[in-house]
Order: structure tokens, then C-alpha cells, then sequence
């Protein structure tokens, strides 16, 4: 019962937390936040662990409870890897943050990508005229999501 009210506390703390106080936050205080946040994950995954591996009774609504954690908290560590938390009393790497730099980079590389092949779909489109013109324009929005 102790854990539940800890949960609840922990994801009403986090849920609290918005863009600007992370952009404010003092990076021990990230760390802390993060390490509660994968504390109560490895406490859920633990339960549906042991559960699995016949080391405690299945209880199915323990187990959707438990799961239904897990995807709350799922993204909330991942909020705290701010500026200078990868110093200080936490186990993350020094490049935790490069890693989402990078799949940041891939993703804008892959949006520019996409806006280049609309840009070219159009340009094909502009040979044609009349509603085969339309209809090509209207593919490449659909294609493109735009």
C-alpha cells in the first residue's frame, strides 16, 4: 500500500513538472526525480516479473495495475535528462544526452527529407493540368502528410 500512495505521489509530482521548471530545475533535482521515476518502474516490472516466473501468485488486476504503471512512468525519466545530469550522484552515462541529440538530428534529417520529396512531387504535379493536376496535388498531401 505504501508503494501505490508512493506512485501516486511520484506521478502527481511529475505530471506537475512542465517544460519551463525542467528548463529551471537544478540538475541534482532531475536526477532525483529521474531515479524515482525508474525506481517505481523497476518496482512494477519486479511484481509482473515475479509473477511470471512463478514466484508469486498471478493476480490479474495486480498485473493490469502493475503494467498500467509502468506505462505512466514509461517517458518520465526520459524528462529529466537535462543539462549537467550526467554528473553528480547518477549512474547515466555522459553521453545519455548525446544520444537524444542524435536521434533528434536523424529525425529532423528525416522531416527535411520528406519536405524535399513534396517539394518534388509538386513540381511534377505543376506539368500537369485540370484535375489530373488536382488529384496529383492532393496524392502528394495525403503521401507527404500535409
Amino acid at each position: 500500500m505504501k508503494m501505490n500512495k508512493l506512485a501516486i505521489v511520484a506521478l502527481g509530482v511529475a505530471g506537475i513538472v512542465s517544460a519551463s521548471a525542467q528548463a529551471q530545475m537544478k540538475p541534482e533535482d532531475a536526477i532525483k526525480l529521474r531515479q524515482s521515476a525508474m525506481k517505481l518502474i523497476g518496482y512494477n516490472f519486479g511484481s509482473i516479473g515475479a509473477m511470471v516466473n512463478d514466484k508469486k501468485p498471478y493476480d490479474k488486476d495486480e498485473a493490469i495495475r502493475n503494467a498500467s504503471r509502468v506505462d505512466a512512468l514509461s517517458t518520465q525519466p526520459f524528462e529529466f535528462f537535462i543539462a549537467g545530469t550526467d554528473k553528480g550522484e547518477t549512474k547515466a552515462k555522459a553521453d545519455a544526452n548525446a544520444a537524444e541529440k542524435v536521434a533528434d538530428a536523424r529525425r529532423n534529417a528525416a522531416e527535411e527529407k520528406l519536405d524535399a520529396d513534396y517539394k518534388v512531387a509538386l513540381e511534377r504535379c505543376d506539368a500537369l493540368a485540370g484535375a489530373a493536376k488536382d488529384a496529383c496535388v492532393s496524392n502528394a498531401k495525403a503521401r507527404y502528410h500535409k
